[in-house]
């Protein structure tokens, strides 16, 4: 990071990025420079100002390229271009963290390298909400190199647009957006239209945010993250999968399986903790009780814990080459063993509803 280079070759690498020379250099100087290093003026004015001009010249963007949309669909593509997602990723993509001058080095790098990681692993664009919280210091930089920008151009907001739409590639256009509404909005949209009620809840387990979606009282799914707002994004997302397209009728979710002994149920680790959740049980634990073979082709076999209102239930799965298979593998066993139970209306195997 900048706090081991010279400024002079950190502004000179942001320029390039930007393909912008900057006329008052000490504007940039200012816009790399974090709150923790004393020496100088931070960026925190540039960032305020740049969120703002930001802000702008994209929704000017999407206002002339959809001259039709309505107001709301505007709020919606410029929420999500210029989003802590979106900014955060940008950030990463254009390697601008590594110029910002700091002196809080442990905690600042350690934060950063561990978001670049996951970032690495993603598939696709993100735009409502990822794995982890972007640390906040990757939208500032964002947004207060913009903040310098605007200033030394003379605050002309069509010069800013020209130079950052193009940072901002791939923008996230309507058919995107329309594909990929935000989860919660479009979660509350689709019940809404058939006069049901929506309640989003979170919990802290001790070591991460699990939230809940419950439709008229009825729990639907639950979806887990570092951050309340992910998890919650997380379990809308997996609510809405189970929910068919609303025509007007039933919004019940429901899902078909074929269940016997040979075949497993996919995801059945989470439908055990859902259960556990609408039942109010405990969480399931889960137990490696065998290892098979040799170091080299290792075979486990799992049981599962489920502590109903009036007794405990051990279930062991079959052997597999994987512990979480091995694990989901007993969470289907146990799905068998609570439907025989006699709890009718939450799983059924031959055909499964939840």
């Amino acid at each position: 990071m900048a706090s081991t280079m010279k400024m002079e070759e950190s502004i000179e690498a942001v320029e390039a990025i930007l393909k912008y020379k900057f006329k008052d250099k000490k504007l940039l100087e200012k816009a790399l420079t974090h709150p923790s290093y004393t020496d100088a003026p931070s960026y925190q004015r540039l960032e305020f100002l740049g969120d703002s001009a930001l802000g702008l010249a994209i929704s000017n963007f999407f206002f002339t390229t959809y001259p039709d949309i309505d107001d709301g669909q505007l709020t919606l593509l410029r929420a999500a271009n210029v989003s802590t997602e979106k900014l955060a990723r940008v950030a990463i993509r254009l390697g601008l963290y590594n110029y910002i001058r700091h002196n809080n080095v442990t905690v600042l790098n350690d934060k950063i390298s561990e978001f670049v990681t996951v970032v690495e692993g993603e598939e696709e664009m993100v735009v409502h909400g990822g794995v982890m919280k972007p640390p906040r210091v990757l939208v500032d930089i964002v947004e207060s190199v913009a903040g310098a920008v605007y200033v030394d151009c003379g605050f002309n907001l069509q010069m800013l647009s020209m130079i950052f739409r193009s940072l901002l590639e791939p923008l996230a256009m309507l058919d995107f957006i329309l594909a990929q509404p935000q989860p919660i909005s479009a979660l509350y949209e689709a019940c809404d239209k058939d006069g049901k009620q929506v309640e989003i809840l979170n919990e802290w387990n001790g070591y991460i945010n699990i939230a809940s979606v419950f439709v008229d009282d009825t729990f639907i799914a639950s979806g887990s993250s570092r951050t309340k707002d992910n998890a919650k994004l997380h379990a809308a997302e997996a609510a809405l999968s189970k929910l068919p397209k609303s025509k007007g009728g039933d919004t019940s979710p429901q899902t078909n399986v074929d269940f016997n002994e040979s075949v497993e149920i996919e995801g059945a680790k989470m439908k055990v903790h859902e259960l556990c959740i609408k039942r109010r049980w405990p969480k399931p634990t889960y137990r490696v009780e065998q290892e098979f073979g040799p170091p080299h082709a290792k075979r486990y076999a799992s049981s599962i814990q489920v502590k109903l209102s009036d007794e405990l239930l051990v279930v062991k799965g079959n052997e597999r080459s994987r512990v979480k298979d091995a694990e989901n593998s007993a969470a289907s066993m146990m799905l068998r063993v609570l439907q025989e139970k006699g709890y009718e209306g939450v799983y059924k195997f031959k055909e499964l509803t939840l």
